[in-house]
């Protein structure tokens, strides 16, 4: 699937850029608009009944000043993976109605950052200079991975980079099913690549412009012939209606689609979301139904449904997967070691904790 594009956007600093020639080359027939002419679109564009919608068609293409290798913005109350963020762009093309990226940079355009080659040199200097044991690597934090890979061609960049490295991987988390560069190469065994899951009501009503779920299973089949590790993300689950059937099925097609030998690792996260989210989404969709259920303010602020709710939907997930995985490396996202003991029966006391586990998806293979 490829997402059209209507307008670039280009900063001033980036015309004269050899990826900003690229990627305008390969959707010829976008509009251009460079400097003040795109600032202009841009306030014309605050007045817009819904800007969101109509700037998942705009691209702007600008140089990233910041640092590009970040770590996940968890929160200390919560037990976190110690995943690290590539960070290749912001804002995606999709339109999942509960998507936090409505609010996090209050920016309806997508960005993405034509300066690849110093984020390729930090990437190396960091993962050199080091002393970390291990790294996991994830370009999927911020903007889907490949939902803008056809414009970028990143992709395989990075899996030629990562095919030296002995003590990273690469994460390639997406709701599409745009994996045709991928296939052209053969990973080491440190790639992996990773897409969101959810009953295929969810994925039908709400994740907007998204890949069917029959269309992600498909791919994930592909790219385990070719030889890559896959990851399954259940986050959010919404537990809504009949959600177990619903949820029942979605994690039987996934293993009659791949073998449980392929697969990394599957996350689990129910709900959760910042309080302003609710009003962002009303405005843009109306009242949507699971926004409404009963939350309480968690410790990082964000709300989310009582413990005990959540636990129940964790240990049916976890009850459904094991089922057909008995082995399966599950893991909860952003949850206590309280809910991890209760849910899952581990004892997950901290980061560090979790990270190793996660490692070991890899370390046990060398």
């Amino acid at each position: 699937m490829k997402f059209r594009i209507d307008q670039f956007w280009i900063d001033s600093d980036v015309v004269d850029h050899r990826l900003t020639a690229e990627i305008i080359g390969r959707q010829p027939e976008a509009r251009v608009l460079v400097g003040k002419d795109w600032q202009s679109e841009a306030r014309r564009l605050e007045l817009d009944p819904d800007p969101f919608k109509r700037g998942k068609r705009i691209v702007r293409l600008t140089r990233h000043k910041g640092l590009f290798v970040k770590p996940c913005p968890g929160t200390k109350e919560y037990v976190c993976c110690n995943l690290e963020i590539l960070h290749i762009g912001q804002g995606c093309p999709m339109d999942c109605r509960y998507c936090a990226l409505q609010f996090y940079f209050n920016k309806p355009v997508m960005e993405v950052f034509v300066n690849q080659d110093e984020m390729m040199d930090e990437l190396a200097g960091y993962l050199r200079d080091s002393e970390k044991s291990f790294h996991r690597i994830c370009t999927g934090e911020f903007t889907d991975s490949l939902a803008l890979n056809h414009l970028t061609n990143l992709s395989s960049r990075l899996i030629e980079f990562f095919e030296g490295q002995k003590r990273a991987s690469l994460e390639i988390k997406t709701k599409t099913d745009s994996i045709e560069p991928l296939l052209d190469y053969r990973p080491k065994g440190n790639v992996v690549v990773s897409f969101s899951m959810n009953s295929e009501e969810v994925v039908k009503s709400e994740e907007l412009r998204s890949a069917s779920l029959e269309r992600r299973l498909q791919a994930s089949k592909l790219l385990e012939n070719a030889g890559y590790r896959l990851g399954f993300h259940f986050d959010p689950i919404i537990p809504v209606g009949n959600w177990k059937d619903a949820y029942s099925r979605t994690i039987s097609k996934i293993f009659d689609s791949v073998s449980p030998k392929s697969i990394a690792w599957i996350s689990l996260g129910v709900l959760r979301f910042q309080p302003v989210l609710k009003e962002i989404v009303t405005s843009r969709f109306g009242p949507v139904v699971y926004f409404h259920e009963a939350f309480n303010p968690g410790l990082d602020g964000k709300s989310r449904l009582f413990v005990d709710r959540r636990i129940e939907v964790y240990r049916f997930m976890a009850g459904e997967i094991c089922s057909r995985y008995p082995s399966a490396r599950i893991y909860l996202c952003m949850e206590s070691p309280e809910v991890w003991d209760r849910a899952l029966g581990r004892k997950m006391a901290n980061n560090d904790q979790l990270s190793q586990y996660l490692d070991e998806a890899f370390l046990e293979r060398h």
